[in-house]
């Protein structure tokens, strides 16, 4: 049998500080009380609480089932919950792992986040007896359903963008779900693991991408705040002797499983959701844990404060590539000198790209990137304007550099990029300004040692119509410096 038992930091610090006094003088200074252990019991005043979930959360939280709903209340919890058809655009259809991406790390967060924080209403069959006490949902409990428990890949993948259900995508997704909790202190966030499947062929990858989660997640990404928690709900279905719980009797967490036991023990008959049996044992161990994790959030995160920079990009380094022959897709002729880059194409239908530099080392090396902006600035004209037959304008990005080297080369039109399409131009200016919002896809690939540099092309490389269509754009190498292309960027720092 494998122990992991999680010592909250503050009971660390307790016993080095008992050990300390009562070696040194033998007794407790009155004046200099030490820090409270863990604490299972409820909040002392009602808090609001949302869970996002499915038909397996719903039976979780049943009266005739799970229990969950009502032993919250019991709790001192004000419960709420988001099912099937939930929400703007239906956000509430979509909860597989894939989709959390879309709820917490997309251009329509803002949305999704403001009609969680204030929904009010039950969505499945559970009894509340609390009142309303207003104000926003203050926690936020997710949970993807058992599918998501086949997760393809090996058990010790390390994160990778990806499309697929896999271990790498899995925790590259919850990574940058990390870049989203950073900013909302005032919220704590409980990840509930899916629960287990009854067909092994992926129990060893699921048992290991939810060890990950509870033991190694936060951790590798230095994540300093208690404002994000994870209950195994996947391990506690896994076994009668398998369990995520707070032990009162030792004052600590405890996360045990026995080897091997990796596919659903209790569970439907014929069928993968998890037994009545199975959510009760789970309700059981989750609520003590809950509430240790609600009073671990509540002893305070410092304030954060949002920074704001504004990156020039460095004229040496950017200007435009043009393609060697129409359908090449390679580069030929470059120019980095010039006050201006080109986009669109020439009169031989070859495309022109073009390679923005910055010295993201401006940043510090612990700065939680939460926008970035991207404005060139218009300077000329030449044939149609390629935003009425190019289509979209897109960046790319790449860290540290396209090709070989920070220079530009005639090779970064066809380099590869760390990440494709991480933001589209709008195709209106103001004030002869074309700005992009990055996607949150591209925050992983801002290198805070050194350079990292963008490529801009438009979706359709000519237009077949032998004559010269491209807009062009002041470089790093303008003499006014206010024309040169910016990159803005917010962030926080711990």
């Amino acid at each position: 049998m494998k122990y992991n038992h999680q010592l909250h930091p503050w009971v660390i610090l307790s016993l080095i500080l008992v050990v300390t006094l009562l070696s040194s003088t033998g007794i407790t200074n009155a004046s200099n009380p030490l820090p409270q252990a863990d604490n299972p019991n409820p909040p002392d005043s009602v808090v609001k609480l949302i869970f996002i979930h499915h038909s397996s959360g719903e039976y979780w939280l049943a009266d005739d089932n799970g229990w969950l709903g009502k032993t919250l209340g019991e709790n001192n919890y004000f419960v709420s919950d988001t099912n099937y058809g939930w929400g703007p655009d239906n956000i509430g259809d979509r909860t597989d792992i894939p989709n959390w991406l879309e709820w917490f790390r997309s251009a329509n967060t803002n949305t999704y986040m403001t009609a969680l924080y204030n929904e009010n209403h039950k969505h499945s069959s559970y009894t509340r007896t609390l009142a309303n006490p207003g104000g926003q949902n203050e926690i936020v409990m997710f949970k993807s359903c058992f599918p998501n428990s086949a997760l393809a890949g090996h058990p010790n993948d390390p994160p990778k963008v990806g499309t697929e259900l896999t271990v790498g995508n899995a925790k590259y997704i919850y990574n940058e779900l990390l870049q989203y909790f950073y900013t909302q202190p005032d919220k704590l966030f409980v990840v509930i693991t899916a629960p287990p499947l009854r067909d092994p062929t992926y129990a060893a990858n699921a048992r290991a991408f939810n060890n990950w989660l509870v033991n190694d997640w936060l951790d590798e990404n230095n994540y300093p705040y208690p404002n994000v928690a994870v209950f195994d709900f996947y391990n506690v279905l896994t076994g009668p002797d398998n369990h995520h719980r707070f032990i009162i009797s030792t004052g600590l967490v405890q996360h045990v499983y026995t080897a091997g036991m990796n596919t659903s023990y209790y569970h439907e008959p014929g069928d993968d959701h998890p037994s009545a049996a199975g959510n009760r044992k789970a309700k059981n161990e989750f609520i003590p844990l809950l509430n240790v994790y609600y009073h671990r959030w509540q002893e305070g995160t410092p304030p954060l404060t949002k920074v704001t920079a504004a990156i020039k990009s460095i004229g040496l380094r950017d200007g435009w590539i043009l393609e060697s022959n129409e359908n090449s897709n390679a580069g030929g002729s470059i120019n980095s000198t010039a006050a201006t880059f080109k986009l669109g194409d020439d009169g031989q239908n070859r495309q022109y790209r073009g390679i923005l530099s910055f010295d993201t080392a401006t940043l510090p090396d612990n700065a939680w990137i939460v926008s970035a902006v991207l404005k060139i600035k218009r300077q000329g004209l030449v044939g149609t304007n390629p935003f009425n037959t190019h289509q979209n304008l897109y960046v790319d990005i790449r860290k540290p550099y396209f090709g070989a080297a920070v220079s530009l080369a005639a090779a970064d039109f066809q380099a590869a990029a760390s990440r494709n399409m991480v933001g589209k131009f709008n195709s209106t200016p103001s004030n002869w300004w074309y700005s992009v919002t990055l996607n949150s896809t591209a925050f992983q690939w801002f290198k805070l040692t050194g350079p990292t540099q963008m490529r801009l092309r438009f979706q359709l490389d000519d237009d077949d119509d032998g004559v010269a269509d491209y807009l062009s754009f002041f470089s790093g190498d303008e003499a006014a410096t206010a024309d040169r292309p910016v990159l803005t960027i917010q962030y926080y720092i711990p």
